[in-house]
């Protein structure tokens, strides 16, 4: 079974992109965050297979997220991590993409946004 961590701060969003999960990836569990605060905590106690954060959340941000999980020494430092935003500048990607985050922009295709997740836990 997969573990994924979902750090997303719009509870309809978080709840839409869970059941999604859970409905085409029946082998999958799910771990949520309402902001990136927590969901940098859930990733200091637990090992993921995939975390999918939310860019603007309050208390930490996605970006900040990814940059402390990915420069400490945590049980997910390596574990592949995927940015959903509306509003991602080319300078944000390009830093982030040397933490290798893959960024999917809001709207997101519900069968867009499963065949990316298929990729990393295939």
């Amino acid at each position: 079974m997969h573990k994924i961590l979902i750090c997303e701060d719009e509870p309809e969003l978080l709840e839409t992109l869970e059941q999604l999960i859970e409905i085409k990836l029946t082998s999958c569990e799910i771990v949520k965050a309402m902001n990136g605060l927590d969901g940098f905590i859930a990733a200091q106690k637990e090992k993921f297979d995939l975390i999918l954060t939310d860019h603007k959340m309050p208390f930490m941000s996605g970006a900040a997220l990814v940059i402390g999980i990915r420069t400490r020494e945590t049980k997910n430092k390596e574990t592949p991590m995927i940015m959903l935003s509306a509003h991602i500048d080319e300078e944000m990607r390009k830093n982030l993409s040397i933490q290798n985050v893959q960024f999917l922009e809001k709207p997101l295709s519900p069968d867009d946004f499963i065949d990316v997740i298929r990729t990393y836990l295939i």
